[in-house]
């Protein structure tokens, strides 16, 4: 029998009920799970499709309300969508190569439609005769568009036109409603939010010695107490040195210690990326023995490895870099946008942020994140009732976080944060302590509690928070880095302050805060024309109009007002901007 007769022949009620199954079968696979965006696109080609879609969605349909792009959109300059199509081809290809299967679904090239693809014929819904034995793949699901190459044209029989579209009617009700019980009611379509990564830690490698495997011992408790504070890592444990891979860990941290001959201990890190095993980080340490058994020297490999810029998240953003789905990947990209506030991404952000709170109302570390956002959008328009409204909202929700979970760093730093920005800062300070006691490690806590205690007057504390900061975690500087650099700056020290901004890695040295600091160093150091320079890129990079105010300028990525008017000041005094005119 040929392919177009088989197509013809086949039930479209069957085709869809068989997409149906086939979706959920992907949704809930492994593959697709850590693909949240290409689960997203699936969802709805299948839903285009199970509505009664006659034809391929359009590019643009596509890209705005499967894949998040605004509505200007234009799929004339812009192949995101055949892209990211392409790339579903190859997963679902990657799927079924590893899946024994009787039928599956394709995305046929030049094409956004789903259809089904069969390893044998499909069975006629006529007669059970032109039933075929041949082993050639075959596929359904152009069957019903008039006038597809070689399908034979048949008088219509009204009646049983009439009978087989009541079926196809009661069998896609059928499919809808087993799609809202599992999936939930409201959420027809919509994945649970995504999880955090699970991070496998294997047993450290040692010798035989008593001393070496003591020293082993306590490598593994630092390692395993630094990395469960963190909130964006899951922590999943062999039980055995050499244990096999649980399958069900994204990452594994392998380590091995080794002692020499002149009473050093040599430990060495292996973050593997299990989805293709592919080891992407390793760090190697050597300490001497007043080093172990504390081993304090691994803290900064912890905060780099499972902080908010660290390794495991980074990684994720690299390989999904426009993933907004609620759960993990929104925190991952929540972080992304903190440094820079881009206006679509953070509305992206917004959503995303809300939606994973919808299915955990209680989620402290999302509840501290849309605090944060919250507050961003309170600072450019803070004399407005939209300004009223975020701040109001922005302490609502960290008020939240904190009754949520009192005990948890996330709550206990989201009250921190409250009570600075309402000026509190004894309060401030009695809540960032607490939450520095429950994580040490995190770097990012760390450099935002010295902001807040520069702030509050407190130089000295929260000069130390700083430098603690660059310690555990110099990879991605940001806001410590420059802090630090500007309050050297402030006392004079022009020299250190450069050596701190000469050294901060790319695209650190892109960011707003680190073109400010570094204006006002230049400035006073001399090079006036050089510090005008770097202001004119920071327009530019904000988008602002060149006789914009220092204040305007930096209100686009600084919250703090405090922070916001000593900064203006510097820039005036250093010579970067005009002085203020007289009243």
């Amino acid at each position: 029998m040929d392919q177009a007769k088989t197509n013809e022949t086949q039930d479209p009620a069957e085709v869809d009920r068989i997409i149906a199954e086939e979706l959920e079968r992907l949704l809930d696979s492994p593959m697709f799970t850590r693909s949240p965006v290409l689960s997203r696109l699936l969802q709805f080609l299948v839903e285009h499709r199970l509505r009664g879609g006659r034809s391929s969605p359009k590019a643009y349909a596509i890209a705005t309300e499967a894949l998040g792009r605004s509505e200007d959109f234009d799929p004339a300059v812009d192949s995101y969508p055949r892209v990211m199509v392409g790339r579903l081809r190859s997963l679902l290809d990657r799927y079924y190569a590893d899946t024994p299967w009787v039928h599956r679904l394709r995305v046929p090239q030049g094409s956004y439609e789903v259809v089904v693809q069969y390893r044998a014929a499909p069975p006629s819904a006529r007669s059970a005769d032109d039933a075929t034995g041949d082993d050639d793949v075959k596929t359904a699901g152009a069957a019903r568009r008039p006038g597809a190459p070689g399908v034979v044209r048949r008088a219509p029989d009204r009646g049983a036109h009439f009978g087989r579209w009541i079926v196809v009617l009661i069998l896609l009700a059928l499919a809808l409603f087993t799609l809202w019980t599992l999936r939930g009611g409201d959420r027809l379509f919509v994945g649970d939010p995504v999880p955090v990564p699970l991070l496998e830690v294997s047993a450290p490698a040692a010798g035989n010695l008593p001393q070496s495997r003591a020293l082993a011992r306590a490598l593994d408790g630092k390692l395993r107490d630094g990395l469960r504070r963190f909130d964006l890592v899951d922590l999943l444990s062999s039980k055995a040195p050499g244990s096999a891979v649980t399958g069900k860990s994204d990452y594994r941290l392998d380590t091995s210690l080794v002692r020499t001959v002149e009473g050093n201990t040599d430990v060495t890190l292996v973050l593997n990326r299990v989805a293709d095993q592919r080891a992407i980080w390793s760090q190697q340490l050597r300490l001497t023995q007043d080093e172990t058994p504390e081993f304090t020297a691994i803290e900064p490999l912890i905060a780099q490895l499972a902080g908010d810029y660290g390794v495991i998240v980074r990684d994720q953003v690299q390989r999904q870099p426009d993933n907004f789905s609620p759960g993990f990947p929104c925190l991952a990209q929540f972080n992304r946008v903190r440094q820079m506030r881009n206006t679509t991404n953070v509305k992206q952000v917004d959503a995303c942020l809300r939606a994973t709170l919808k299915a955990n109302p209680r989620d402290p570390v999302t509840l501290t994140a849309l605090s944060l956002v919250r507050y961003g959008d309170w600072q450019p328009q803070r004399m407005t009732p939209a300004g009223r409204e975020a701040f109001a909202e922005a302490r609502a929700l960290a008020q939240r976080s904190y009754e949520s979970s009192p005990n948890s760093s996330a709550g206990m730093f989201a009250m921190a944060r409250a009570n600075f920005y309402t000026g509190n800062c004894a309060a401030g300070n009695a809540m960032g302590d607490a939450a520095i006691a429950l994580n040490p490690y995190d770097a990012d806590m760390a450099g935002f509690l010295g902001l807040f205690k520069l702030t509050c007057g407190m130089g000295p504390e929260g000069e130390l928070l700083l430098r603690r900061s660059l310690q555990l975690d110099s990879s991605y500087p940001g806001v410590p880095a420059v802090t630090l650099a500007f309050t050297l700056s402030q006392r004079g020290e022009q020299d250190e302050a450069r050596r701190i901004l000469d050294h901060m890695p790319s695209p650190s040295n892109m960011e707003p805060q680190y073109m400010m600091v570094r204006a006002i160093v230049q400035a006073r150091q001399g090079q006036v024309a050089e510090a005008r320079a770097q202001w004119q890129r920071l327009l530019a990079y904000t988008r602002q109009p060149a006789d914009a105010t220092p204040e305007r300028v930096l209100g686009r990525f600084i919250i703090t007002p405090v922070v916001i008017q000593r900064a203006s000041a510097a820039l005036r005094d250093a010579g970067v901007v005009p002085a203020k005119a007289a009243p």
